[in-house]
């Protein structure tokens, strides 16, 4: 029959008994992990879209288009009786712009406001050769009135550069 070795003098026997565990690693580390799980799924998602929102938002508005847009709306007497002064572009500017060096195309509508009312500028434009030229300028007041903020030279221009929306048909060809 086979027995355990004696132990060496001055050695301490073995414990008879498993040891107590302590906390296990959710209770020793929820503290920093919720938190950080919030964070990580919430937070930075939201962080994201919104320097997201902010990056386009700030590119729209830096458009020529809406540049020129704004500063003829700021200049004109009407709004600036109808709307006072000073008036401010306001931060939701919508629509699309496609823009190359060469040419591009523009459909925006820019919130504009003053101390004694607000507006919409909507404004059609096309680039053609580099430069913009302008179909639709107009402000649309709180109560519907229209103010056209285009020029008259603008106005009278034709429209053959306009540019052929994805959606119209092929031109038929004279055979």
């Amino acid at each position: 029959m086979a027995t355990t070795p004696p132990l060496p003098p001055g050695s301490i026997p073995p414990p008879m008994y498993d040891p107590p565990r302590g906390p296990g690693w959710w209770s020793r580390n929820w503290k920093w992990f919720v938190p950080t799980l919030i964070l990580v799924v919430v937070v930075l998602p939201l962080a994201t879209c919104g320097g997201l929102f902010y990056v386009i938002m700030s590119s729209m508005k830096d458009s020529d288009v809406v540049r020129e847009s704004f500063t003829r709306a700021k200049a004109n007497p009407v709004l600036v009786e109808r709307l006072g002064t000073p008036i401010e572009m306001g931060m939701l500017v919508s629509g699309s712009i496609n823009v190359t060096p060469a040419d591009g195309r523009a459909d925006l509508v820019i919130p504009i406001s003053g101390p004694k009312g607000k507006g919409r500028v909507n404004v059609l434009a096309v680039k053609a050769a580099g430069e913009w030229h302008y179909r639709v300028m107009r402000v649309t007041l709180e109560g519907g009135e229209r103010v056209n903020l285009l020029t008259e030279a603008e106005q009278k221009q034709p429209h053959e550069l306009d540019l052929p929306s994805e959606s119209s048909p092929p031109e038929p060809s004279s055979n």
